[in-house]
């Protein structure tokens, strides 16, 4: 390409180019055309498409809590209607899983009130120390028992069971332990069966020594006394269990000792006003000292302690055969 050549094309090179630039700078200087006004139409339009969206907004929270509401409806009855509907009891009673104590317990664990729906302002508080082995609770239960219940039900008295167990220890047993376990579980599983329960066992007592059967305490007695359906069950649980083990044996403990009683009136758990003391020192080592109820049967009325001597003439007939009459003897013991 010659010299010429080359200034001709560099001539319409710059040429084409300014006319580029120029096009360009003609564009760029321009203002941008004006966006046309919204109409009526357009506003009305707008409007629209806003309500229709809330509405749509508002429809699709109704669909989800209706949705949810449905799912509550739908676990609720998958949970209660099978038990309803199916011939199947529903857990009744408390839980007998783990430790627990009877609803008649007092608060310290040191005995269980039998229950009355009559208990008068002036009622008699009869505290008694019995063991399930011991041969001498059984002739009172036998002979007093029934009066016991009569002046209970009456409300005459406040009948307070303070369940021993130390004979185990002597006989070599458990018996006393698992008789108060299921007399507790009874009272558990229908507090108005505790006191014929309580007498069965005595009732059926064995000889000193041979002790109870699961069978007897679980299954014939509880159905002897009218333990049906539920409560039988809640009672055979509570057993098996021995949910009721702890507050026995809180009970053998605190009425060993001499403590104080939380619960007015009386001074001590055991029952009575007055402190017991160790007379010639076999239960402590000292001759003097504090103790609490160490035999069977042992009795206070309002706080005074009386024995077997009170309730039975010397050929082991007892002093009194009818509820009045041994109302009228614990008046005159309590003062």
């Amino acid at each position: 390409m010659s010299n010429r050549d080359s200034g001709a094309a560099k001539a319409a090179g710059t040429s084409k180019s300014d006319k580029t630039d120029a096009a360009t700078t003609d564009t760029a200087d321009k203002p941008a055309a004006k966006a046309d006004a919204p109409t009526m139409e357009s506003r009305r339009e707008a409007m629209r498409r806003a309500q229709a969206r809330n509405t749509q907004v508002r429809s699709n929270i109704v669909v989800m809590c209706t949705a949810v509401l449905f799912l509550a409806i739908g676990i609720f009855i998958g949970m209660v209607l099978p038990w309803q509907l199916f011939g199947s009891s529903a857990p009744a009673g408390p839980s007998t899983s783990g430790p627990i104590a009877p609803p008649d317990g007092d608060a310290q664990h040191a005995w269980i009130t039998v229950p009355s729906d009559a208990t008068k302002a002036n009622a008699i508080i009869v505290d008694i120390h019995t063991d399930y082995q011991c041969p001498y609770c059984k002739a009172t239960e036998m002979s007093y028992g029934p009066l016991f219940k009569e002046l209970n039900d009456r409300g005459d008295i406040i009948w307070r069971q303070h369940t021993r167990i130390f004979l185990d220890g002597m006989l070599n047993n458990d018996s006393s332990l698992k008789a108060s376990i299921a007399a507790a579980c009874v009272d558990v599983a229908d507090d108005t069966k505790y006191a014929d329960f309580h007498q069965t066992i005595f009732v059926n007592q064995p000889s000193e020594g041979t002790g109870y059967t699961d069978d007897q305490l679980r299954n014939q007695w509880p159905a002897a006394v009218g333990l049906t359906g539920k409560a039988l069950t809640t009672m055979q649980n509570c057993y098996d269990a021995q949910a009721t083990k702890q507050f026995v044996q809180d009970v053998e403990n605190n009425n060993m000792a001499s403590l104080p009683n939380t619960n007015p009136p009386n001074l001590y758990l055991f029952g009575g006003n007055d402190p017991i003391t160790d007379t010639d020192g076999s239960y402590t080592g000292t001759v003097g000292t504090e103790i609490g109820v160490r035999g069977t049967p042992t009795f206070f009325a309002n706080g005074a302690i009386f024995g077997l001597g009170s309730l039975f003439n010397n050929d082991w007939t007892p002093l009194y055969t009818t509820a009045d009459d041994l109302l009228t003897a614990l008046q005159q013991i309590a003062g």
